[in-house]
């Protein structure tokens, strides 16, 4: 039997219990989503979890702004999902004329040699 996830968010299933999936890759990608979009002190019983990208979207984005936000994504990540994944970059790139952000995390599941990649766009 294959293992299963909880859904991260949390969120009822179809029989009126908690959503599962058996999608480990999903489960892992909607996990530094999470860590993404939290802002630190939203979870009560845990403070420090989180990175607080939503914050980003009314900020000014200069290269010192993208720098520091990088290594805040690096930090939040590996402090809170490090014993599952190793990161191996981030790296963000502004796009002015389209007015978005690009966000892309490069990282290996633990105990993995396989390379994954998570690109979001803001």
């Amino acid at each position: 039997m294959s293992e299963r996830f909880l859904h991260q968010p949390l969120r009822f299933g179809r029989q009126g219990g908690v959503a599962v999936t058996d999608d480990a890759e999903r489960h892992l990608s909607d996990k530094i989503m999470a860590v993404l979009f939290t802002a630190p002190g939203e979870r009560v019983n845990a403070p420090d979890f989180g990175v607080g990208l939503n914050r980003v979207v009314f900020e000014t984005l200069d290269p010192l702004t993208l720098a520091a936000l990088e290594f805040r994504i690096s930090e939040g990540l590996a402090r809170d999902l490090g014993d599952e994944i190793k990161l191996e970059g981030v790296d963000l790139r502004d796009e002015p004329e389209r007015g978005e952000l690009i966000l892309e995390i490069s990282y290996r599941r633990r105990g993995e040699r396989q390379p994954r990649r998570l690109e979001v766009e803001l």
